[in-house]
């Protein structure tokens, strides 16, 4: 394990509460992340200081209350924002998020006690060292996720909790013990309780995990807990010589090869979900999947909007899913023309959707969409580097040209431009000035 070494704005802050007569310690993550070497991207600090003792000692620098009745406020220093919360321990959660009451102690061990897991209950300043009661720089060296005390109780007490093992779990490769596992598939409907948006942040993360595949499988019952309606996926036989895994398992296959970005996962994980729904078969016994893009890409925008995503996370899988099918190949009239319609970053993540969808296939199949993805990208960097007209503003002439030449109507200009540029797309007219008011002349009032 690494030794901790503090920013100076951590040392200022932990230097005036001791000068004052107080301690504080960095907490949680913070911690963690030191210890395996990796600079923090935030600090959290805890002192036994009351919340108005921190404010008053730390006077003259940026303090916004935060919550001051669980105890905490943010100090703005150096374009950092740095949590500071009383040492306390925690009351009930009715609510399954937000403890009832809290109270304010006096001991560190009391506070770290309150925490979800061991690895995240240490605490360190320079003076003291590291406090680590819970053990948890040996579960941090083992790999173990262990939950601070009864793991029922942690997960009950805040369901995101759940998520927060998941996303460890995914991203950082800990194994749970035998205990805190037991207990993420039991406490499973705490996550009803738990706020779609919070959830979010944690499964876009949970996704960019080099795990994530593997524990969407094993924790499936999980993950149908926030999203129902992949349930009908799990071993769907898709009757398909296309395929030799079931929808499920398809999925999986396809977002385990796709590089670790969540949208991208995000995608991969929905854009086959409406498989089950349009299934027919045919007299032979084979399956078909009639309009499972579209479908797909209809239920999808239901899940995201239901979970409160942003609306360009939306519109960005939504569109994916209803194009991921799109057999594009290498001819120059049809790249431009997808150049034109979802532009050259779309159409990059259209082509990675693409070739991971072939990675659950069969594997002649996957081959050839391999050969043909890298054919169309050749395609896309030829195009754009010979400067290819694929928008509007790359025609040889605009409105005002037009109007210059006698098509005044407004609206016709616009479907004169919308023509001719498809015209120069298809190459059945070159982009160049005179052609292209020659071809406009049947437009003139």
């Amino acid at each position: 394990m690494k030794d901790i070494i503090l920013p100076d704005y951590i040392l200022d802050i932990m230097g005036r509460l001791k000068k004052a007569g107080s301690a504080a310690y960095i907490v949680g993550g913070a911690v963690r992340d030191s210890l395996e070497g990796i600079i923090p991207d935030d600090y959290d600090m805890c002192t036994p200081s009351l919340p108005e003792e921190t404010e008053q000692i730390l006077s003259g620098m940026k303090i916004i209350e935060t919550g001051l009745k669980h105890g905490t406020v943010t100090v703005i220093t150096e374009g950092h924002e740095v949590e500071i919360t009383t040492f306390r321990s925690d009351g009930a959660y009715s609510d399954g998020r937000h403890p009832d009451e809290v109270t304010f102690v006096k001991k560190l061990e009391e506070d770290l006690a309150r925490r979800d897991f061991t690895v995240n209950a240490m605490a360190y300043s320079p003076d003291t060292g590291l406090v680590d009661v819970f053990k948890g720089q040996r579960d941090l060296e083992d790999g173990i996720l262990r939950s601070v005390g009864d793991p029922v109780k942690r997960f009950s007490e805040d369901g995101l909790r759940i998520m927060r093992a998941l996303r460890f779990m995914s991203v950082k490769g800990y194994q749970p013990d035998q205990t805190t596992d037991e207990a993420i598939r039991r406490c499973r409907q705490m996550l009803d309780k738990v706020a779609y948006e919070r959830i979010d942040a944690e499964l876009l993360k949970f996704l960019a995990g080099e795990r994530a595949a593997k524990l969407l499988d094993s924790y499936r019952n999980i993950f149908a807990e926030i999203i129902p309606e992949i349930r009908p996926m799990f071993g769907f036989d898709q009757k398909s010589p296309y395929h030799n895994r079931d929808v499920w398992h398809h999925t999986l296959a396809a977002l385990d090869a796709i590089r670790p970005d969540p949208v991208l996962r995000l995608t991969m994980l929905l854009h086959d979900m409406a498989k089950p729904v349009v299934y027919t078969e045919d007299e032979t016994g084979r399956g078909h999947f009639k309009g499972h893009q579209a479908k797909g890409a209809e239920m999808a925008g239901e899940i995201l909007r239901r979970m409160k995503f942003s609306k360009e996370i939306i519109n960005t899988v939504t569109e994916l899913i209803k194009d991921h099918d799109m057999k594009l190949q290498p001819v120059k009239p049809l790249v431009r023309g997808a150049l034109v319609k979802l532009g050259p970053e779309r159409l990059s993540m259209l082509l990675e959707i693409q070739e991971a969808d072939s990675a659950g296939k069969r594997e002649k199949y996957t081959a050839a969409t391999k050969e043909r993805v890298a054919q169309v990208r050749s395609m896309v960097k030829e195009i754009i580097a010979d400067g290819d007209c694929i928008s509007l503003k790359g025609l040889a002439v605009n409105g005002d040209d037009l109007k210059a030449a006698g098509v005044t109507d407004g609206k016709m200009i616009g479907k004169a431009l919308s023509d001719l540029l498809e015209e120069v797309i298809n190459d059945r007219l070159p982009n160049e000035r005179q052609a292209l008011l020659r071809a406009a002349e049947k437009y003139r009032g």
